[in-house]
């Protein structure tokens, strides 16, 4: 993919992709460099900065109400107890996938979730990697985040399984597909945040807080020019208008798997009604969604 599209520069994530590929061997001359991606990185629009500035001030509402409730231990770093532990907080778990060890860091390994020819079932993996994040952290990132990816890429699967067409790779891994998965998995956060709220799980309403605030300064022409996404605009703008439009039933919904958007819908409402705060945070979301242009 990366010589078809003849990408010269790739800017800060470049360096990562090079240290990847030396696992299969020689880095090939038509590998991007590390130089500055060529040419302006588009600015993102006033909408987008609107949806960041919903989406960091319900993190710090999380985060104040989280000192409210009870703190309990994060479960040790494996992922099986990670996953088991999110399940709950997810409206439409599954566990068909493989686990995989992986020799890669977490810096290295970003994307843990995938399908992989040759699995049974839906053909879902993860990878278990080193991490230097706190277990909190890592509890979040895998049992809910991540998770959601295994039972999106798992739905996508098992309405993809006609004798003869492939399972992996999974059109919810790459390009379109990816922004809608990101923006399914974002919508669970923010489902799985109010929940925890409603269960007493300070920690994880904490992380969950903070998630959100970090993902809102990883717009281009933010306060951090060096942030993760910086020249990533379509990218950084779906961690924060996706889930809006998906928790919504904007267009981003319409591709989703109607099992999965039906569970997520029933328990988002459950939690506007049960939470006040997060009905508001719903009424302003749709307000944003109905103004944007469509993401997908």
């Amino acid at each position: 993919m990366i010589r078809s599209l003849r990408v010269v520069s790739g800017g800060q994530h470049a360096a990562r992709l090079r240290q990847l590929r030396r696992f299969a061997g020689p880095v090939p001359p038509w590998y991007p460099d590390t130089r500055p991606v060529a040419g302006p990185i588009r600015d993102v629009g006033e909408i987008v900065w609107r949806a960041a500035g919903l989406v960091s001030r319900f993190g710090e509402l999380l985060m104040a109400t989280a000192a409210t409730l009870r703190h309990d231990a994060a479960c040790p770093l494996v992922s099986a107890r990670q996953l088991a532990w999110g399940a709950r907080y997810r409206p439409s778990p599954s566990a068909e996938h493989v686990t995989l060890r992986l020799p890669l860091n977490r810096r290295l390994a970003r994307r843990t979730w995938m399908c992989l020819p040759g699995l049974p079932g839906p053909g879902t993996a993860i990878a278990e990697v080193p991490s230097t994040a706190t277990a909190m952290e890592q509890q979040i990132w895998r049992g809910i985040h991540e998770g959601a990816h295994l039972d999106h890429l798992s739905m996508v699967a098992r309405l993809r399984h006609p004798p003869g067409r492939p399972l992996a790779p999974s059109p919810g891994e790459f390009g379109a597909g990816l922004l809608v998965a990101e923006s399914y998995a974002m919508a669970v956060e923010m489902l799985a945040a109010v929940e925890c709220i409603l269960a007493g799980e300070g920690h994880a309403v904490w992380q969950l807080g903070a998630g959100l605030i970090e993902r809102a300064t990883r717009l281009p022409g933010g306060a951090n020019p060096a942030a993760e996404f910086a020249d990533l605009p379509t990218l950084a703008e779906v961690y924060l208008l996706g889930p809006l439009d998906v928790l919504s039933g904007g267009p981003v919904s319409a591709v989703l798997p109607a099992g999965l958007l039906t569970s997520l819908h029933e328990r988002w409402r459950a939690a506007c009604a049960a939470y006040p705060p997060a009905a508001a945070f719903a009424a302003g979301a749709a307000e944003l969604v109905a103004r944007a242009d469509p993401l997908v």
